[in-house]
């Protein structure tokens, strides 16, 4: 199994599309909200072959395979906006001089969230300009499985369950997001790129 504990971000960007032709939707989590700890934690266990011998019966991790995924991200909940935005159910304020941290979370309000869709999740290094060091999983449907806490005299920390789905190409060639599950490192092996977090396309890197 392989687990990945990143404590070292620059941010974590969350890209979703409405269609699959449209353009990218985004918020992120910079670094200044992630915590000081663990903040993202993905965990990858392959599927294996079993082969019978005279020996008995041995397995092998079928590489790029899985058995199972899992990944979290763990921020400061300084507001209620970013676990909004991740849940996909933040309404922003609209009255007169209000900010960006302004609305309200609301669940169990009786939507229909069977076509909530799901995001993109990137999680950029420190220090890469490019993309050497980003983590993308590629469909992810976001969920608090944790306690909330409040009132201690530090922020609390929440932890984010991204709950990453498998690429399926029968359900997922067509939906506009990359066709694998996870990919570490380069976007482009061929032309240097970096995420732009707010259009949440990757840009071509102009070397100066």
């Amino acid at each position: 199994m392989i687990s990945l504990n990143v404590t070292q971000l620059h941010r974590v960007v969350f890209r979703k599309k409405a269609t699959a032709e449209g353009a990218w939707s985004t918020f992120s989590i910079e670094a200044d909200s992630l915590g000081q700890d663990t903040v993202a934690t993905i965990n990858i266990a392959p599927r294996k072959a079993s082969r019978a011998s005279q020996v008995g019966s041995t397995e092998h991790p079928i590489s790029g395979t899985f058995d199972s995924l899992s990944a979290s991200v763990t921020f400061l909940a300084d507001n209620f906006s970013l676990i909004g935005k991740a849940l996909d159910r933040w309404t922003a304020a609209t009255y007169q001089g209000h900010d960006a941290n302004a609305g309200q979370v609301v669940l169990g309000d009786g939507t229909n969230f069977c076509d909530a869709g799901y995001y993109s999740v990137v999680i950029q290094g420190l220090c890469d300009d490019g993309s050497a060091a980003d983590i993308e999983i590629c469909r992810c449907n976001p969920s608090i499985d944790d306690d909330l806490e409040f009132g201690s005299s530090e922020t609390p920390e929440v932890t984010l369950a991204l709950n990453p789905i498998i690429y399926n190409a029968t359900l997922h060639s067509a939906d506009g997001y990359e066709q694998m599950t996870i990919r570490l490192g380069e976007y482009d092996t061929a032309v240097k790129k970096r995420l732009n977090a707010t259009t949440g396309a990757y840009d071509a890197v102009t070397e100066s």
